[in-house]
């Protein structure tokens, strides 16, 4: 019979995705923890894409300093001036130049990133994708890029942020009150993303409450 250490560790483990990192066209940082934009730079400066592309809340901008992002202090005035309500922002590095955007996300969540992603990208010839974000985070973002990206030929890589820089650690997670909210929170937003991504496609644009 199992012991209550390797069901709750099971829990952990279905929530993950955890692809090794191949070369690709692009990628592309999830929102969220900053230990994914470090993480994605890392990759980056390893030569896995030629093209980095951080997406950033508005509640990050001001960290970005700390990762030595140099377009740090054109982010914040540029965050400055813009109404908090539309204060998430693309910024697009390659070799030559990095470029801010700011995507008319239709929702603040993963699925509204995944769309924001598409249209960014709707006029480029982009067709492997390395997707960072923190590990139990990438079972549900593997779950919305699939049904956004549903019939195009976009290969993607769910690399999860190591373990070593991570900010939420899988053993003994259900000790840690930060941890076991994280944890608990990913398990009901999953379950609810699996049962509405199977509904028609005007269900999914109701109960993901995209903005048009």
């Amino acid at each position: 019979m199992p012991s209550r250490r390797s069901l709750l560790l099971w829990l952990y483990e279905r929530l993950t995705r955890v692809d090794a990192p191949r070369p690709a066209d692009l990628i592309f940082v999830l929102a969220g923890r900053m230990e994914r934009k470090q993480y994605g730079l890392e990759l980056y400066r390893a030569g896995f894409a030629d093209r980095l592309l951080l997406s950033v809340g508005r509640f990050e901008v001001s960290k970005m300093p700390r990762l030595s992002f140099d377009h740090a202090a054109e982010l914040i005035a540029e965050r400055d001036r813009t109404a908090p309500e539309q204060r998430h922002f693309f910024c697009d590095i390659d070799a030559r130049r990095t470029v801010i955007h700011k995507p008319a996300l239709r929702r603040w969540n993963t699925y509204g990133e995944a769309l924001g992603l598409r249209e960014h990208l709707s006029h480029e010839a982009v067709t492997r994708i390395i997707v960072v974000s923190t590990d139990i985070h990438l079972r549900r973002v593997a779950l919305a890029f699939d049904q956004v990206f549903r019939g195009s030929a976009v290969e993607f890589q769910y690399c999860p942020v190591l373990a070593s820089q991570s900010s939420v650690w899988k053993e003994g997670w259900w000790t840690r009150p930060a941890d076991r909210k994280y944890v608990i929170s990913e398990t009901v937003k999953l379950a609810a993303y699996r049962a509405i991504l199977l509904m028609p496609e005007f269900m999914i644009r109701h109960c993901m409450g995209l903005r048009d």
